[in-house]
């Protein structure tokens, strides 16, 4: 039995020691560098969080681009949620408004939550050209629910606005008048301008 072990012994251990790394006279194991695995190019590891994207302040809006947008207290009942934007030209030529208004829903740390604004089932006029005259104004509805499914009870709190016009268009700040309960859905709800 005891030869047996031996044997055992004598065959496992170079075995082992060759499949693992080299073994040293002095009865240890080689330190080696673990080997090292060049990042793939497409996922580049980052440790900032997403910014807000670039926007002029609400005091300045009318000397720099002729329009002010401002979000108004709005209405709720039951989890539903509506609170409207109205643009108004406070510049001295006519500015023209098409479509609906392109959001992004910033939380309480200035940083843009993953809400995707989609276009109302509320308020469902075609959107369609308006040329606002100077000290006219137009509005758009914005409308969600405070639902949350999720077990651990998170939900997303808007603090903040950064609209445009439309796409592509100058991005202003807006100062809601109360947060966005957004709830865990994800998702808010805008109309054209009308």
């Amino acid at each position: 039995m005891v030869r047996l072990r031996r044997l055992l012994v004598l065959l496992v251990l170079p075995l082992v020691a060759s499949c693992t790394q080299s073994w040293q006279a002095t009865g240890g194991l080689t330190p080696t560098a673990a080997p090292s695995t060049p990042a793939s190019p497409s996922v580049v590891p980052s440790s900032a969080a997403p910014t807000a994207p670039a926007a002029i302040e609400s005091v300045s809006a009318c000397s720099l681009i002729g329009v002010l947008i401002t979000a108004d207290r709005g209405d709720a009942a039951a989890g539903y949620r509506e609170m409207p934007l109205t643009v108004r030209n406070c510049g001295t030529e006519p500015y023209e408004v098409r479509g609906r208004p392109d959001i992004v829903v910033l939380g309480e740390d200035g940083r843009p939550l993953k809400v995707a604004v989609v276009a109302s089932s509320h308020y469902t006029p075609a959107p369609r050209r308006l040329v606002l005259k100077p000290g006219e104004a137009a509005r758009s509805v914005l409308s969600w629910r405070n639902t949350v499914t999720n077990i651990g009870g998170w939900s997303d709190t808007g603090a903040s606005l950064v609209v445009a016009v439309s796409v592509g268009g100058d991005r202003q700040l807006v100062a809601v008048p109360a947060t966005l309960d957004l709830g865990d859905t994800g998702r808010l709800e805008a109309s054209p301008w009308f």
